[in-house]
């Protein structure tokens, strides 16, 4: 009598967005959310991630060497909390040889819109936008483009990380498997430069 023994494998996922105030953590495993945290913890953001990580992980009994893989949102949108969590995010997959990708806000929102053909926005400076245009249909996408929007075209985008009310749609892009032909690298993304940066170009500018 020949046995066949076949050894299932689930892959355990967690996904961490801090790009906006929201501080956001999902737990998934395989196709199953099996938890999800939505905070807005504002500038305790440093604070809050780590703690809210591990009450969640407490809460499944799951230890932190049970994640496969990890992914952070990566921006555009809050450049302190973008680099909170890419930072916790990389110092965790490095400490316990897992993978580490990096999802787009823009794509976060675009997966999350249901829609075939959608064009997302984030709010850089005044009317200068991150943009992205995607048809899911025929997985064709734009590239991240730097755009200014008029008042008057401001609808006929989706926004994220622009005001508060418009913060990434985590849970809802998690509701399909799309999310994962999106995967970058996990550093975050700066489509325009920080105060600092332009404070430093104008000063040397004037030496």
């Amino acid at each position: 009598i020949i046995v066949k023994r076949y050894i299932i494998t689930v892959m355990v996922r967690v996904f961490i967005d801090t790009s906006s105030n929201y501080l956001m953590i999902l737990l998934k495993e395989d196709n199953i959310i099996k938890g999800y945290i939505a905070l807005d913890v504002g500038r305790r953001m440093s604070e809050e991630l780590l703690y809210q990580l591990d009450i969640m992980l407490r809460s499944l009994s799951y230890k932190i060497q049970d994640i496969d893989e990890f992914y952070v949102g990566i921006g555009p949108g809050s450049f302190t909390g973008v680099r909170i969590g890419v930072a916790l995010v990389q110092g965790l997959a490095i400490s316990l040889s897992k993978q580490a990708y990096g999802i787009s806000s823009l794509d976060i929102q675009g997966i999350a819109s249901g829609k075939n053909q959608v064009k997302v926005a984030s709010m850089l400076k005044g009317n200068i936008f991150a943009i992205r245009e995607y048809d899911f249909d025929k997985n064709i996408y734009s590239d991240f483009l730097c755009k200014e929007i008029k008042d008057n075209h401001i609808n006929d985008y989706l926004l994220v990380n622009t005001f508060n009310s418009y913060v990434p749609n985590l849970f809802g892009a998690l509701q399909c498997d799309k999310i994962y032909n999106f995967k970058l690298d996990c550093m975050p993304i700066y489509l325009r430069k920080s105060e600092a940066e332009l404070n430093i170009d104008k000063n040397c500018k004037y030496r």
